[in-house]
């Protein structure tokens, strides 16, 4: 019987001492039910593998870096919509942000439609701006890196790891003095996901640094609310705050409720 018919399963009184029928045909159909379920969800498991391990064995390290197969077009920059040209190691990092990092963060696990949102709204304001950019290379390079750990890979992704996070840190303190007090949603992205690198690395002093920085930030501009995109920025804030302050402990004062997520 074709998985996707209904099958209704009667039960009706039989005289004692025969067997019913219904009950042989109700446990084959329970059988055949788990048995569909476990392929799905082998099948589910499967396919983020494969998608997992496309990403990373398309990286090599042999003299430097080697890219063994570029991405197909498709999956690239058709319409030369990024804030400048990326290189060829730029795409295959900005793919893996969009493909990997951001369906496996935290958040996912608190909000169904996250990644959605994500890919609706912050990476449209990350493709337009080169530093944002660099931001989703910095937390590609990051998960790269653990996964190399060990192995020459995990240097190249390291390096490149500190020069992102290098014009970030650069391009922040600028923005900073040319747009005080009134800070745009961008300026305030990028401490936030600084903040967010912090947390990856276990750097609570930078970590703390980084929160306050962001906290002022919005404070100036006037809480929580005036934050853009959606209130998908509002949100990496609160999950920022509540991953600092109440489960790891790190002291930082915050001019509004926080609302654990």
């Amino acid at each position: 019987m074709p998985s996707h018919e209904l099958q209704f399963i009667l039960s009706i009184p039989n005289p004692v001492g025969r067997k019913d029928p219904q009950k042989k045909v109700a446990r084959s159909h329970a059988a055949r039910s788990a048995h569909a379920k476990a392929r799905r969800i082998r099948t589910l498991e499967y396919q983020a593998q494969q998608k997992r391990q496309d990403h990373t064995s398309r990286l090599t390290t042999h003299a430097g870096f080697v890219l063994l197969s570029p991405l197909p077009a498709s999956r690239r920059d058709p319409f030369a919509s990024f804030a400048q040209p990326l290189k060829p190691i730029e795409e295959l990092l900005f793919d893996h942000y969009v493909t990997v990092v951001v369906p496996h963060m935290r958040c996912n696990a608190f909000d169904e439609h996250f990644t959605d949102r994500m890919i609706h709204g912050w990476i449209p304001l990350a493709v337009a701006e080169h530093t944002l950019l660099c931001v989703t290379f910095l937390a590609s390079c990051r998960t790269l890196a653990n996964q190399y750990t060990g192995r020459p890979e995990q240097k190249l992704f390291n390096r490149l790891a500190f020069q992102y996070k290098l014009m970030i840190l650069q391009s922040l303190r600028k923005a900073l003095t040319a747009e005080a007090p009134e800070f745009s949603d961008s300026t305030v992205s990028k401490a936030l996901m600084l903040a967010y690198d912090e947390l990856f690395v276990h750097d609570k002093q930078m970590l703390k640094h980084h929160v306050e920085g962001a906290v002022q930030m919005v404070s100036l501009k006037g809480g929580p609310q005036t934050l853009g995109l959606g209130g998908l920025m509002a949100r990496l804030l609160s999950n920022l705050l509540n991953k600092v302050i109440i489960e790891l402990g790190v002291p930082v004062e915050v001019p509004w409720d926080i609302t654990p997520v």
